[in-house]
C-alpha cells in the first residue's frame, strides 16, 4: 500500500472506455481518498450532460471548463482524479495537475474499447457518433498517441477492473518519484523507483519492436531484466566505444533485424551507453523513439536528463553530437547494487554539484549524512532514492529553462573545465566523478581568489568530498602549466575566450569570461598534492 504521508493526487487519463472511472473509484476506496470524475463534476455543475454542452455551447467551451477545473484540482491534494479522454492532452492541464499529482494512463486495444463502449449504455460518446465508430477509435488513438506517450501506462486488456486496480497500486508503490520534463520538442516523464526495470514496456506503453542497447558488463546483469524486449544489442564496455565505428555496427544490426521507425531503442547502462544509444536513436531513420534506463549514479542524477548525446573523435571528446530527448527516463535504483564502490562514489560528485548549483537543502543533506556506505546499502535504502530524485529535480529545472544550452544550462559545467583537462592528462584513466570533485574544489578556490565567494564555502565542499571518499587535490604528477594548457583546448569557449563557471555561494553560480591565466594557474598550484 502507499504510505499515508504521500498525499499527491493520482490522476488517471487515457482513451474513453479504458476504465478510468471504474478503476478510479476502486482505487479511491482502497486508499481511502476522495474520488473526482472530471466529466461528472462538470455535468453536475452545469446541470447538463456533456453531449448537451457540446451541442449548446460547442467543444471549445467544454475544453475551457476542463481547463478551469484543472487549475482548481491542481490546488488540492489527496485526490483520485479520473479525467476525460482529451483532458490531459492539453499541456496547460498537465502542468496544472502534475504539480501536485502523478499521472497514469490506462490503455486498451481499439477492439476492446469498442466492445466496452457498446456495453456502456449509460454514457453517450459525442466524438463517436459517425457511421463507423471502430474506424473513429483507431483514428483518434493515432491522433492522441503522442499526447498519451509521456505518461506511465497501465494495460487493461482482458482484465477485470479489480485486477487493473491492483496493477495500478503496484505501479504506484514501485514508482514513488515521478517528474515531468517540459521540453519544446515533447514533454516526457522521469521515473525513479526500486525494482521497476522489468516494467519498461508497460511503463512506456511501446507497441513496436523494442531493442535494448547495453554494454558487456551491464548486459550480463540486466540485459534480460527489462521485461518484454525483442532484441538486445551488446557493445564492449568502455569509453573507447564512443566512436562512429560502434555506431555503424549498431546501425547494421538494427537493419538486419528489420527495426523501423515504429520501434523503440532503450539505453541500458551508464553515461557512455546513454550517449551512444541516444545518438543512434536520434539519427537512425531520422529518429526513433528512445527510452533512457540509467544504471549508474552519474547517469541517473545527471546525464540521462536533458537529451545531450555525443560521439568522440580522435581529435577530442564529444565533438559530434545531437540533442535527442527521450520519451521517458526510468531510473531503477536497484541496479546501483552492482556498481563497484569506486563508481558509486564517483557518481556522488554530480549530486554534490547539483546541490552547489541550486539546492542548499540537498547540499546540507550531503553535509549531515553518512555517505561512506557502498552501493549494496543504498540500492535498498530510501535515502539514495530520495537523493537521486532531488538531484534530478535540479537538472530538470535548469534544462527546462535552457533546453539547447544557449544560456543558463552552461552552469552545469561548474568544475568541468578543470575536470576535463585533468581527465585528458590522465589519459582518461581517472574516473570522471573523481576529476569533477577536484574540478569543483578548483572552481570554488578560484571563486574565492577572485572575491566572488567566502572561503568557508570551499571548506564545506572539501569536508563533504572527504566524507564521501572523493579527492580534493590534484595528483602531483599533473603539472599546473599542463592543466592550464589543456583547459585552453576546452570546447566551452565563447568567441575565443574560456568561460568558467564559478560560485558566489551555495545555490548562486555565475559564468565568468576572460579570467586571467595567472589566477587560474595560482589556483592549480595551490591544489597540487605535494
Amino acid at each position: 500500500m502507499m504510505q499515508k504521508k504521500d498525499k499527491k493526487n493520482i490522476i488517471l487519463t487515457g482513451f474513453m472506455g479504458t476504465g478510468k472511472t471504474t478503476v478510479g473509484k476502486m482505487l479511491a476506496t482502497k486508499l481511502d481518498r476522495e474520488f473526482v470524475d472530471t466529466d461528472g463534476l462538470i455535468e453536475s455543475r452545469q446541470g447538463r450532460t456533456i453531449p448537451e454542452i457540446f451541442k449548446e455551447d460547442g467543444e471549445a467551451a467544454f475544453r475551457q471548463m476542463e481547463a478551469e477545473l484543472a487549475k482548481e484540482l491542481g490546488g488540492r491534494d489527496g485526490l483520485i482524479i479520473s479525467t476525460g479522454g482529451r483532458f490531459m492532452l492539453d499541456p496547460e492541464n498537465v502542468k496544472a495537475l502534475s504539480r501536485t499529482g502523478r499521472v497514469f494512463c490506462l490503455v486498451a486495444t481499439p477492439q476492446e474499447i469498442l466492445t466496452r463502449i457498446k456495453k456502456d449504455k449509460a454514457h453517450s460518446r459525442p466524438l463517436l457518433e459517425g457511421p463507423d465508430p471502430s474506424e473513429q477509435i483507431v483514428e483518434l488513438l493515432q491522433v492522441r498517441k503522442r499526447g498519451y506517450q509521456r505518461f506511465l501506462k497501465v494495460k487493461t486488456n482482458g482484465k477485470l477492473p479489480e485486477d487493473v486496480t491492483d496493477d495500478l497500486l503496484d505501479l504506484i508503490q514501485r514508482t514513488p518519484e515521478q517528474f515531468t520534463i517540459d521540453n519544446p520538442a515533447q514533454p516526457y516523464e522521469c521515473i525513479v523507483g526500486n525494482g521497476i526495470l522489468p516494467f519498461v514496456r508497460q511503463l512506456t506503453g511501446a507497441d513496436g519492436m523494442m531493442v535494448v542497447i547495453t554494454d558487456s558488463n551491464v548486459g550480463k546483469l540486466y540485459g534480460k531484466s527489462c521485461g518484454e524486449i525483442d532484441h538486445v544489442i551488446t557493445i564492449p564496455e568502455g569509453r573507447q566505444q564512443k566512436t562512429m565505428t560502434t555506431v555503424q555496427a549498431i546501425y547494421d544490426q538494427l537493419i538486419d533485424i528489420g527495426f523501423d521507425r515504429s520501434g523503440t531503442i532503450v539505453s541500458l547502462g551508464g553515461s557512455i551507453v546513454g550517449d551512444i544509444a541516444g545518438f543512434v536513436a536520434g539519427t537512425y531513420m531520422r529518429g526513433v523513439n528512445f527510452v533512457q534506463c540509467p544504471t549508474s549514479l552519474l547517469a541517473m542524477a545527471d546525464t540521462s536528463i536533458g537529451g545531450k548525446t555525443s560521439i568522440d573523435l580522435p581529435q577530442g571528446k564529444n565533438l559530434i553530437g545531437i540533442f535527442k530527448q527521450p520519451a521517458m527516463v526510468i531510473a531503477d535504483v536497484a541496479t546501483l547494487q552492482s556498481l563497484p564502490v569506486q563508481e558509486f562514489t564517483s557518481g556522488m560528485s554530480e549530486i554534490v554539484k547539483h546541490g552547489l548549483l541550486a539546492d542548499s537543502d540537498l547540499f546540507e543533506k550531503l553535509e549531515s549524512g553518512n555517505w561512506s556506505h557502498g552501493p549494496d546499502f543504498f540500492s535498498s535504502s530510501p535515502a539514495i532514492q530520495a537523493l537521486v530524485a532531488q538531484a534530478i529535480q535540479v537538472k530538470i529545472a535548469i534544462v527546462q529553462e535552457d533546453p539547447f544550452e544557449h544560456g543558463k544550462r552552461s552552469v552545469l559545467n561548474l568544475g568541468h573545465t578543470f575536470a576535463y583537462a585533468i581527465e585528458q592528462l590522465s589519459g582518461h584513466v581517472m574516473r570522471h566523478g573523481e576529476a569533477v570533485a577536484i574540478g569543483l574544489v578548483a572552481a570554488i578556490n578560484l571563486s574565492v581568489r577572485l572575491g566572488y565567494c567566502h572561503p568557508a564555502v570551499q571548506e564545506r565542499v572539501e569536508v563533504v568530498f572527504r566524507k564521501i571518499g572523493l579527492p580534493t587535490r590534484i595528483p602531483g604528477e599533473f603539472l599546473p602549466e599542463k592543466i592550464l594548457k589543456a583547459m585552453g583546448n576546452d570546447k566551452k569557449r565563447l568567441s575565443g575566450s574560456l568561460r568558467i563557471v564559478l560560485l558566489r555561494s551555495v545555490g548562486q553560480p555565475l559564468v565568468v569570461n576572460n579570467v586571467l591565466d595567472q589566477e587560474i594557474l595560482a589556483t592549480l598550484q595551490e591544489l597540487v598534492d605535494s
